[in-house]
């Protein structure tokens, strides 16, 4: 299937409806080529109509940017479509500063929407939000220990913006949100922390602060912490510091913990894509 579904003359019609600031006519427009897989549109399409947006805003020199994104924001946000929800919150976000609360808490909610598309490009404005205001760790803070587990996973994928092996300070702040976060229970945090954000976003790009904070964890005898410790390796990360990976499962051999089992038999046999010798 093609990367992008819009025609030319749907464009054209989405560019007009933006100097008129229909935004329900260009969410139509996007309705009209939402796949089954998902029941939203191609990304490079949501992508083209939020940058279509954000151009469109930024280039009228507003005296109040903020107000402005917060208004279209909300706007698209009261359309009832996942489309709208997509488009909407990545709008919103840029609003932020103009009402915080009502930003957050739009942010919660399509967090946790019921939709895992949804919710993926809340992450997305999760980070953005983050990343534009420093403050908005504190509320990120008190999310690790929300209820949903769409929200703490939320969480996890936000740290993303944290990642600058340059900056110490939001090193720690990153870390300061995986850490509690380790033991979570949680199939869905678990699976986006372990060998998703610490281990392929993180490792790669930091594998001396990954590895010095894998083996502080290493020694909490918690199953899921261990299970995240395992788990880190099984990706690009294992393939790419494979004498470390099978050093930190031989440490974590011995537990007979089923949860730990299965993590590190699921990294080893992953490892031994590579390396079919490959032994504890």
């Amino acid at each position: 299937m093609k990367d992008t579904l819009l025609t030319k003359k749907q464009k054209a019609v989405i560019e007009k409806a933006l100097g008129k600031q229909n935004y329900k006519k260009i969410i139509a427009e996007l309705d009209k080529v939402s796949t089954k897989h998902s029941g939203t549109a191609k990304m490079k399409d949501k992508r083209y109509v939020i940058a279509e947006i954000v151009r469109n805003i930024t280039e009228a020199n507003h005296k109040n940017p903020e107000r402005e994104f917060y208004k279209a924001g909300l706007s698209v946000l009261k359309l009832k479509s996942d489309n709208a929800k997509e488009v909407g919150i990545h709008i919103l976000w840029r609003g932020f500063k103009y009402n915080k609360a009502a930003v957050t808490k739009w942010l919660y909610k399509i967090t946790n929407d019921s939709n895992w598309e949804v919710r993926e490009y809340a992450a997305g404005a999760l980070s953005g939000t983050l990343t534009a205001n420093p403050e908005f760790y504190s509320t990120l803070k008190k999310w690790v220990k929300d209820g949903s587990e769409n929200i703490r996973r939320g969480v996890v994928l936000a740290a993303a913006s944290l990642r600058d092996k340059n900056d110490p300070v939001k090193l720690k702040k990153a870390f300061d949100l995986f850490e509690p976060l380790m033991y979570d229970s949680s199939r869905y945090v678990k699976v986006n922390l372990g060998p998703f954000i610490l281990g392929s976003y993180y490792g790669n790009n930091m594998p001396e602060v990954v590895l010095a904070f894998l083996y502080r964890m290493i020694k909490v005898k918690d199953p899921h912490v261990r299970w995240n410790v395992a788990m880190a390796f099984n990706n690009s990360f294992g393939y790419n510091f494979p004498n470390e990976a099978v050093k930190f499962l031989r440490m974590l051999s011995n537990d007979k913990d089923p949860v730990v089992e299965r993590a590190v038999k699921s990294t080893l046999n992953h490892l031994r894509k590579r390396n079919k010798n490959l032994a504890l």
